[in-house]
């Protein structure tokens, strides 16, 4: 404690120091030039530049899912014939039939199909908000039947797409989804949040099938919710020499924000610290700073800064945030969920998420095969997490935290899903072939071209799948282990309903020499009710509870059982401007206590076509980051990732191809493959390096965690519109860094 006492009594005296170096320089050699000064104003702060107010950095705001009373929601039912007008829109293939059946309201429409394709798409009326809400159901029934029973191929979907819209109907947020049908009678429910300035709402419903004999449709009901807000109240304030303190508390909650004034008063910096006072459910939580200045430039999340036209823009916790307006900027933000920004022509409104659940959909696998989704976040009693953001002159030099090391620009990580993986073919894929002898033996596959992967394997070995109590298997990941591949279990069993609280705790323990700490479930789709993660294992009470094992062996991460549609690699999708992308993270909902980071990842139907020389350039021009789901071991890859010739498994030719392109992006500094746990470790530990410009060239970098972070590179986006990189090996505490 007196170490730390020390320490930051040393970073104070250092800072006063410099910054009245700095005072004094710019006093000595500059000409004068509007500075930075902060004023409270009741409960807000006021930003001045000079003589001018720039911004409003208001109260925060806690949102919750509201109590079920209706005067706080609005169910709306939508009719196909109304006063005898369709206000649907509905294109279809033709010749085709299309009645609306009475059942005395008019809700049901059904399309019957003679061609052989079929397609049809029905768009419904726009939906005008009559008030502010903050989130929305959609339900609605449909019945399909098809010539042949679906395999759940992709043309046996039902898409839908959600659209929201602005007063002046600019589409403001688009939400696609899916529906995996079979033959008969199913039901669609999803929930959404709403963006703030959102005034109507519509979606369509289309399908282009092979196999469509009819559809019917029913029942469209849309539920909006208003915002049930837990109102912050000012409690304290306090001005003081360089800063301004204030304090806000609701029932649940005590929020002290602290904004900072640099000496050199060229830069405001914005300090807030939330903690729980009780357990609560939060929906959405966010801080919000309102602009009188013109956005001009916004940073997307391939690190390309672009023309700020668009109604809304969403970056996330993985990417910086930087939006440059006529008289300041903003950016460094730093353990914000998420960022929502609004271009309001002459202003802008920046949405600064403390918690923003939305983001991170929890979903258990239901009885009934459903996803079982939760829209709240639960935070326990004691929950503390600080969150800062910096307010700068718009002509100061910007530098972004690169998501990966040394320089590197693409991240790219493998997961290998064990299901009917073989020992043969485990080799063929890591060491290239099972022959020996071979010349290639070795220095083909992950192993020979040193690319790491997450590598999924079952304890329990069943009718053929071999698993942890099989001698060989249980060798060969030992050796894989030592290579430095990541392994972890894939549940125990692969027959969901052997994957009881008895024996993951015998897999776990089993397993703990390897020392574990990531987890793969398996085979829940069938809604078999286990102790897995995703079925029961996290839902306290259950005769399934396993949650507790987990914590008690040290575990951090595990799938979060979501699989991103994609037809790129990059999960980021940095042209969708208004989308949440998730690619890890930890939602207190999940288990208990600190509870388990969870990762996403994306599945291609031909994953050697996805791994092309274009595909991976892409990926790499666009800084992007990928997590692949696959079976690579197993016997349905044959010709495809692997081949048999002579009794002996090869690496298949155009996977091989793949991985030699990786190895060689790899040696060039251009992609980054770690392990999925190198990944999130990698990604926790820059979340912990805070960034505050001191001035247009110097930048304050604390490295908050306790070791050096070897690599660490900052990029910094010069005025010609190139990027130049420097990497630092980042000491523990307070870095000074000069960007030109």
């Amino acid at each position: 404690m007196k170490k730390n006492l020390v320490a930051v009594l040393i970073t104070l005296v250092f800072f006063t120091n410099l910054f009245s170096f700095i005072k004094a320089q710019a006093l000595q050699s500059t000409p004068e030039k509007p500075l930075f000064a902060a004023k409270p104003k009741g409960n807000y702060i006021e930003i001045l530049r000079g003589s001018q107010a720039i911004a409003k950095i208001l109260p925060p705001e806690l949102l919750n899912e509201s109590p079920a009373k209706k005067e706080e929601t609005q169910t709306i039912q939508l009719s196909f014939i109304e006063n005898g007008v369709v206000n649907w829109r509905i294109e279809k293939s033709e010749p085709s039939d299309l009645l609306f059946l009475s059942d005395g309201k008019n809700k049901t429409l059904k399309l019957n199909f003679h061609t052989l394709d079929a397609f049809y798409k029905i768009t419904s009326p726009y939906i005008a908000f009559k008030d502010q809400y903050q989130s929305a159901r959609l339900t609605f029934n449909y019945n399909c039947e098809f010539k042949r029973f679906p395999q759940l191929k992709d043309d046996e979907t039902i898409n839908v797409e959600i659209s929201i819209f602005s007063e002046n109907k600019t589409k403001i947020l688009v939400l696609p989804e899916k529906i995996k049908v079979t033959s008969g009678k199913g039901t669609f429910k999803t929930s959404f949040s709403i963006p703030v300035d959102s005034r109507y709402i519509s979606f369509e419903i289309s399908q282009t099938s092979h196999n469509l004999i009819s559809c019917e449709f029913e029942n469209f009901k849309i539920t909006l919710i208003k915002p049930s807000k837990y109102t912050f109240l000012l409690k304290n304030v306090q001005v003081y020499n360089n800063y301004i303190e204030q304090e806000f508390e609701n029932g649940f909650q005590k929020l002290t924000r602290r904004i900072f004034v640099s000496s050199s008063q060229d830069v405001v910096n914005v300090e807030e610290t939330l903690k729980a006072k009780e357990d609560h459910q939060v929906f959405k939580e966010y801080s919000l700073v309102e602009f009188e200045s013109r956005p001009l430039f916004i940073l997307k999340r391939d690190y390309k800064l672009e023309k700020f036209a668009k109604p809304m823009y969403v970056t996330d916790s993985l990417s910086d945030f930087y939006l440059k307006l006529e008289n300041c900027a903003i950016g460094y933000a730093n353990n914000y969920d998420s960022i929502e920004t609004y271009n309001l022509k002459n202003k802008a409104n920046v949405f600064m998420f403390l918690s923003n659940s939305d983001d991170i959909k929890y979903f258990v696998i239901g009885k009934n095969k459903e996803h079982i989704y939760t829209t709240t976040q639960l935070f326990r009693k004691g929950f503390e997490k600080t969150y800062v953001y910096s307010i700068f002159p718009a002509e100061y030099t910007y530098s972004i935290k690169s998501r990966s090391p040394n320089a590197t620009k693409a991240i790219l990580i493998f997961s290998h899903h064990s299901d009917s993986n073989m020992i043969s073919i485990i080799k063929a894929m890591m060491f290239g072939t099972t022959d020996t002898k071979d010349p290639s033996y070795m220095k083909k596959g992950f192993v020979g071209y040193k690319i790491p992967i997450t590598w999924g394997f079952f304890y329990k070995s069943v009718k053929g799948i071999p698993g942890f109590d099989n001698p060989e298997y249980k060798k060969l990941i030992e050796f894989l282990a030592q290579k430095k591949i990541e392994v972890a279990l894939h549940t125990a069993s692969p027959v969901a309903k052997e994957n009881t609280v008895e024996l993951i705790k015998k897999a776990l323990e089993d397993t703990s020499y390897l020392k574990l700490d990531d987890w793969i479930d398996h085979s829940l789709s069938d809604g078999t009710r286990s102790a897995a993660l995703k079925s029961e294992g996290a839902i306290r009470g259950s005769k399934n509870y396993s949650f507790d094992l987990f914590l008690k062996h040290g575990y951090k991460y595990c799938w979060s059982y979501l699989d991103v549609k994609l037809d790129t690699l990059n999960m980021l999708q940095p042209d969708k401007v208004t989308w949440h992308p998730q690619i890890f993270f930890k939602n207190y909902n999940f288990g208990e206590g600190d509870s388990l980071y969870q990762w996403n990842s994306v599945r291609f139907r031909n994953l050697p076509k996805m791994l092309s020389s274009p595909q991976l350039d892409k990926l790499v021009n666009e800084n992007g980051v990928c997590i692949i789901h696959d079976y690579f071991a197993h016997p349905m890859q044959k010709n495809k990732l692997f081949v048999v010739r002579n009794k002996n498994v090869y690496i298949s030719p155009q996977f091989d191809k793949s991985l030699r392109l990786i190895a060689n992006l790899m040696s060039k500094k251009l992609l980054w493959v770690p392990t999925v746990k190198e990944f999130i470790e990698y990604e926790i530990a820059l979340k912990n390096v805070q960034i505050t410009p001191l001035d247009s060239t110097t930048l304050v970098i604390d490295n908050k965690n306790y070791s050096e972070m070897r690599g660490f590179t900052l990029i910094s986006l010069l005025p010609n519109g190139q990027e130049k990189r420097i990497i630092i090996d980042l000491l523990p505490g307070i870095n000074l860094i000069t960007v030109h």
